[in-house]
């Protein structure tokens, strides 16, 4: 399969799988050499072992710099929104390249959550002229996070010449795949649930919920009100593009705040919505959303109309 539409020509997202050092070396300078020759910035990144180590093999060059993953992967949403927003905001009339490792996960939710953001990739970074290799080591890299980034990388390289992935899968559908582990809705009842049919019942909605998250949830306050936030937009887009009523149910936890959108319109809201910077008005709620939390996942509800289920910690 092939990424989105509305790609960029000068857009890939690349995959190297080595299983040493030496295929490393061979793949990342491959790929730094031809973002450098076409006059382009060039950024490296990896742990920090790992970037000396390609520092020393590769040197410096006004046009390359190196990062780490412990300052620039702090977590999914934070850093796929920080790449499009640097990208959105270039003015320079060339590409970036951006070659190194993607963080493995401390549990089965958290890398299942990376697998999605290599997946998203596609969608909220497609429009530009970025060209990405991603770097996984076999000996470091369980089997199935190998399977996942085959999955949800366009091209493979190995080292000086790439091709099309047969295993490719389209973001929109890598989210039914048992690698993307989308989570379901808790099966306990809600902390607090409500149900608004116009507009102006947002402002209610969120001083309920909001006084249910304070008291039943150790998440800062921070947190809290961008969850209101991301939820008063979800629920706005649902009365807009939707039909009314559009219920909330909010479930709080000790660490973890979890809520579910559901409105009564037809459904079929493509589950990618809100990951491309959106050229009008036009479901920009869900892009500020995306945002603000861990995770959004937009799906169809089993009694029609559309359901948006999102998780913040």
């Amino acid at each position: 399969m092939t990424p989105p539409s509305r790609t960029h020509p000068d857009y890939s997202h690349g995959l190297l799988v080595h299983d040493n050092d030496e295929e490393l070396l061979e793949g990342t300078r491959a790929f730094v050499e031809q973002g450098l020759a076409s006059g382009d910035q060039v950024l490296v990144h990896g742990t920090r072992d790992r970037v000396a180590l390609l520092h020393e093999a590769l040197g410096t060059h006004p046009r390359l710099d190196y990062g780490f993953d412990d300052e620039l992967y702090l977590d999914p949403t934070r850093t796929l929104f920080a790449y499009q927003r640097k990208l959105a905001a270039r003015t320079e009339p060339t590409r970036l390249w951006v070659t190194g490792t993607v963080p493995l996960g401390c549990d089965a939710a958290a890398q299942a959550a990376w697998n999605r953001y290599e997946s998203a990739v596609d969608e909220a970074l497609g429009a530009y002229p970025f060209r990405a290799l991603c770097a996984y080591d076999t000996r470091t890299s369980p089997a199935a996070v190998i399977a996942a980034a085959r999955a949800t990388h366009s091209t493979v390289s190995n080292g000086p010449a790439s091709g099309a992935s047969p295993d490719y899968v389209a973001p929109a559908a890598f989210l039914a795949d048992p690698l993307a582990r989308v989570p379901a809705p808790p099966t306990s009842p809600p902390s607090v649930a409500t149900t608004v049919i116009h507009l102006g019942d947002l402002t209610r909605a969120r001083h309920l919920l909001g006084t249910s998250a304070r008291s039943g949830s150790a998440v800062s306050s921070q947190t809290i009100e961008q969850v209101l936030i991301a939820v008063n937009e979800v629920a706005a887009n649902g009365l807009v593009h939707g039909r009314a009523p559009v219920h909330i149910s909010l479930w709080t936890d000790v660490d973890v705040l979890t809520c579910l959108i559901e409105d009564s319109g037809p459904g079929n809201l493509d589950p990618m919505t809100g990951f491309r910077c959106p050229d009008g008005r036009e479901h920009m709620g869900l892009w500020v959303a995306r945002q603000l939390v861990d995770d959004l996942f937009i799906g169809d509800s089993p009694s029609a109309g559309c359901r948006v289920l999102l998780t913040a910690t």
